[in-house]
């Protein structure tokens, strides 16, 4: 140890703390923590871009989506469009669209992606249009097929029509402003797709999807109707459970649509049973049989969890909706690996051991409070305090697809390298250049999807808060509190058998931890961390992390709003007050939920199932059960 190190031991033991637990024998420890926290919650798993693909810049401005009419041809004459081209910025595009949709990182590569496929838009029109100047076929493909649009979209890009790559890169497109938050231009795109073949299946789904977020229920029914009308189409258990998903929302979308969703579950899930019980009598020694039995799993899957809609929303009968429930998520079980109870203790336990008094230095951080972090177990009323914040006229919600989680692997390691110079500034420094990184991107971001979506109609203020609500940042509440030792952090939490209902309820996708809340075993382990983790931030940074319950949103709107936002640092906002007919739209679980004004049918909802839920309490006991967490705003009285 050198003169200096020794001196700054002495005059910052915070510090040198710091820097012991950055050092040579803990990093890899810390290392380890970094690497579970990682596969965990699915970030950058087994993602890299091919460094050989041409590279669009970052700063390249994505036009609008482009309209599939028939252009002016009349200045095309001695125009050539290089059909390989084409098919690398296509490929690029998907590559881009693909690590988007898993991996939530703050949408690191949504401009990119988007520039990538407004360029190979405008190349497949110009190739299209010089095809209709020749007079030859544009819906033919290269072997000489006129095919139905949906099915040439499974064939190589090599094989395809440009008809049919026009169609899917303009829903790939859509998907891509669907992933952005871009909901308006997502829709309009997919209305540009159906320009070209009006009775898509692929295209009516996806533009549903987005309608859905924005509220339009009945234009979702529309969509739904024209796919289920149309007899070309085979009924199958996806529609079924999306139109199931829809009357959830509202009941009259679709005329007769209860009995819709009951007529084809009758019909499907003996026919797809049947199916997959003969495939586990044949075996599935072949990919293709692996293949089938993995597609049939999926489907029942889907069948069950619409009948439990059904039950659960229209018939009343308790014993059938959680018999359909539990049905669904055997299916669902059987298609992914066993859960890794082991890892999740050590990475619960790892966070613990790191982030002790004594680790965080003096002074390190920007003193900014722009961030308002929301975080805990999912289902828990995070969308609803979201939504009550973007209300205000200057803050705004930014999702679940967090700038500064998507950062989080690239700040640890950058302060592991720094801590391991030896030196205070060069930690210091790091800290601080990230910490204001994040801050910039995540304006940037909102700028960027502000000025699409709304273009020269956008007449929303620069915020001056905005709203990370990536959940499961209750692991990285130390890393927080590092970058941002003045930031706001709102812990909501809701009645424990309230929440972990909800979230048996729901199917949460892959990749992740998440998709395991169909099992109680599972389930209560994830909720156990989560409290533990809660209980050691208080312990360790005692009053850094503010606490909002549920219920006190529900029952005192107005008045802990009110709370709420003098934590913000603003002054109030009486349009808080009407948070539910803001234009803001979210994607997540609640989507249909926070479209309403506030309501109280989803308090106590758990004894609906009380029976079926009596392992799961017993597996938490008393002590997992209990509401513990009191609102703890400044103000704010019970």
């Amino acid at each position: 140890m050198t003169k200096k190190q020794k001196e700054e031991r002495v005059e910052n033991p915070s510090l040198f703390n710091t820097l012991l637990i950055f050092g040579v024998l803990p990093i890899a420890v810390f290392v380890i923590f970094a690497l579970l926290d990682r596969h965990q919650f699915g970030f950058l798993d087994g993602w890299r871009l091919d460094i050989r693909q041409p590279i669009v810049s970052n700063n390249e401005k994505a036009s609008r989506p482009v309209v599939a009419d028939n252009d002016d041809i009349s200045s095309l004459d001695g125009i050539e469009i290089d059909d390989e081209k084409i098919y690398e910025t296509l490929r690029e595009a998907e590559a881009l669209l693909a690590r988007d949709e898993q991996i939530n990182d703050g949408g690191t590569v949504q401009s990119r992606s988007i520039a990538t496929f407004s360029k190979a838009i405008q190349m497949l029109q110009t190739k299209r249009n010089l095809l209709i100047q020749k007079g030859e076929d544009i819906k033919r493909n290269k072997a000489g097929d006129v095919l139905f649009i949906d099915d040439e979209l499974h064939l190589p890009l090599e094989s395809r029509s440009i008809q049919s790559l026009l169609f899917g890169a303009l829903c790939s497109l859509g998907r891509q402003y669907h992933m952005a938050n871009m909901f308006r231009m997502s829709e309009q795109t997919y209305n540009n797709a159906l320009q070209i073949e009006p009775d898509s299946q692929f295209a009516l789904r996806l533009r549903a999807s987005v309608r859905i977020i924005l509220g339009k229920y009945d234009e979702v029914g529309q969509d739904y109707i024209a796919i289920l009308d149309n007899k070309q189409n085979a009924l199958d258990a996806k529609i079924l459970s999306n139109v199931a998903t829809l009357l959830k929302a509202k009941e009259d979308a679709i005329p007769n649509g209860w009995e819709r969703v009951r007529n084809g579950l009758v019909e499907l899930i003996p026919k797809y049973t049947e199916k997959f019980a003969d495939i586990l009598k044949l075996g599935q020694d072949t990919d293709e049989a692996k293949y089938t039995a993995a597609l049939l799993l999926d489907q029942l899957k889907q069948l069950y969890y619409a009948q439990f809609i059904y039950h659960d929303r229209h018939t009343g009968n308790v014993e059938s909706a959680f018999k359909s429930l539990q049905m669904s998520h055997q299916y669902r079980l059987a298609a992914i690996p066993g859960f890794n109870f082991e890892q999740e203790k050590t990475r619960i336990d790892t966070v613990k051991q790191i982030f002790r008094k004594g680790f965080w230095p003096d002074n390190v951080g920007i003193d900014s409070k722009k961030l308002v972090f929301i975080i805990g177990f999912p289902r828990s009323g995070s969308t609803l305090l979201e939504r009550i914040l973007d209300a205000h006229h200057e803050i705004v919600g930014t999702g679940e697809d967090s700038v500064f989680n998507g950062m989080l692997p690239q700040i640890r390691d950058a302060i592991v390298k720094a801590s391991m110079a030896g030196s205070s500034d060069i930690v210091h420094k790091t800290v601080l250049k990230f910490a204001t990184e994040v801050e910039e991107h995540t304006e940037k971001r909102w700028a960027e999807i502000e000025e699409r979506e709304n273009g020269e109609n956008c007449k929303r203020i620069k915020p001056l808060r905005f709203v990370d609500k990536m959940l499961m940042n209750y692991s990285n509440v130390g890393f927080i509190h590092l970058l941002y030792p003045n930031a706001l952090i709102l812990h909501v939490v809701r009645e424990p058998m309230d929440t972990l209902y909800s979230c048996y309820e729901h199917e949460f996708p892959p990749p992740g931890n998440l998709q395991y809340t169909a099992d109680f075993e599972a389930l209560s382990q994830l909720y156990r961390g989560y409290r533990d983790l809660m209980d050691h931030w208080d312990q360790e940074l005692p009053g850094r992390v503010t606490h909002i319950r549920y219920e006190d949103i529900v029952n005192n709107t107005e008045e802990i709003s009110k709370a709420i936002i003098r934590a913000v640092g603003l002054e109030w906002d009486d349009s808080i007050l009407n948070f539910h007919k803001t234009n803001y739209k979210v994607n997540t679980h609640s989507t249909a939920q926070v479209n309403k004004p506030i309501y109280k049918s989803s308090m106590k909802r758990w004894k609906k199932y009380e029976q079926g839920l009596a392992p799961l309490k017993t597996s938490l006991g008393t002590k997992y059960t209990t509401h513990t967490f009191k609102t703890n705003l400044p103000g704010y009285n019970e």
